[in-house]
């Protein structure tokens, strides 16, 4: 076998190179393993470690096809992907893992809702707007389920970007005008008053194989996570049905590699919000609370190896996202202050600071939910995180 060959059939190509294909890579690294990551930009986060750099965008069949080239199996960082693109890759002979089908559910809301629906699944009433008359329907599906409604774009949101809530006629004709005009498709949804959310982290290999993490409960403001608790403040009996409920959605979704379900505890039941088909930033915790991460786990998946425990390490798990302060500051300079809290496990991904960006996360793990995450927070704040309103942190908190 030529060295080039050697190469290909142990290298992972990752399509995109932004902090999930960093951590990726870090975990690739400690396998033995090569990251072959496609990179938009040279800063990326993902080009510091990846031991290769195709520079390209996904939506260029070229750039794919290089990617390819130079990995046994390709797998993905986002989902802001081509897929009759990715689905001529994979007809071309490269394994692609997940699937068309598993990324087609994960990149498109209406069939995501269909096929939870068709399943027997619980999620938000909804409907898929199409044709003509999308505002009379709007009107209609408010008509027997209340205003406000939640118009949510079909393909094409992540982080709150995509979702619009809206209180009546007039604010939802705005939204569907201005999504005719960009030629963005819409569904409407039943806005469900969200008690707490929570998260669940699948991994399932080719072989059949399948494992869960503990679901976590995430607070979100924004539409962006800003901390994840394990085990979070639910009933353990809720916690158990979301597990359930977790890894039947993988199943509908034929995924391989890690799928990451978001849920919503509303009057009492469980529903099905969104799906992510890759590692996801609610299971960030389990790199140090875990005993596998969910980056090793995804590798493993995809190149159908043996899964690893997904057994919570300590007994309590707090995560908080660092995002940019409004001075703009990169917290690399403020490493100190975070490292001298006790505990704190910090994750920098390399990226440009600017205010309100998302540029790391820390984690610290022991035996009391409450010290654990007074302990996050304040290593957060320590890189220059502002507390957001949303977020309520105990007086003798940091």
């Amino acid at each position: 076998m030529s060295p080039a060959a050697a190469n290909r059939t142990e290298a992972i190509g990752i399509v995109g190179a932004g902090q999930l294909a960093r951590m990726m890579a870090e975990s690739a690294s400690a396998l033995g393993l090569r990251a072959v990551v496609l990179a938009e930009r040279p800063d990326d986060s993902a080009t510091a470690v990846a031991a290769e750099v195709v520079p390209g965008v996904p939506s260029v069949a070229a750039d794919l096809t290089a990617l390819a080239a130079r990995a046994a199996v390709v797998t993905f960082d986002h989902e802001q992907v081509d897929l009759d693109l990715v689905a001529a890759v994979a007809a071309a002979g490269t394994v692609v893992r997940p699937g068309v089908d598993t990324l087609r559910m994960a990149t498109d809301k209406a069939e995501m809702r269909r096929r939870v629906q068709a399943a027997g699944l619980p999620g938000p009433a909804f409907e898929v707007l199409a044709g003509g008359g999308v505002l009379a329907a709007v009107e209609g599906f408010a008509g027997r389920h209340g205003w406000p409604v939640v118009l949510k774009a079909a393909r094409g949101g992540y982080d709150g970007k995509g979702v619009w809530p809206v209180a009546g006629p007039e604010e939802a004709a705005r939204v569907v005008e201005e999504a005719d005009a960009a030629g963005t498709p819409l569904l409407v949804e039943e806005q469900v008053a969200i008690d707490a959310e929570l998260a669940v982290v699948v991994a399932r290999r080719p072989g059949g194989q399948a494992v869960t993490w503990t679901p976590v409960e995430t607070a979100q403001v924004g539409g962006v996570c800003r901390e994840v608790l394990v085990p979070g403040r639910l009933d353990p009996a809720v916690v158990a049905d979301a597990a359930a409920l977790g890894a039947a959605v993988a199943e509908v979704a034929g995924a391989t590699g890690v799928l990451a379900v978001e849920l919503f505890w509303s009057a009492g039941r469980l529903l099905v919000n969104e799906v992510a088909a890759r590692p996801h930033n609610s299971g960030h915790w389990t790199i140090e609370g875990a005993v596998t991460s969910q980056f090793e786990n995804h590798l493993r998946a995809v190149l159908d190896l043996p899964l690893g425990s997904t057994a919570v390490a300590a007994p309590a798990v707090a995560t908080v996202n660092v995002f940019g302060g409004p001075d703009g500051a990169d917290p690399v300079d403020r490493l100190a202050g975070a490292l001298a809290v006790d505990g704190a496990h910090v994750h920098l991904y390399g990226k440009e600071p600017r205010p309100g960006r998302k540029l790391g996360h820390v984690t610290v793990c022991g035996e009391d939910p409450d010290d654990v995450r007074h302990r996050a927070w304040t290593a957060a704040r320590a890189l220059g995180t502002v507390v957001p309103a949303g977020i309520d942190l105990d007086e003798e908190g940091p």
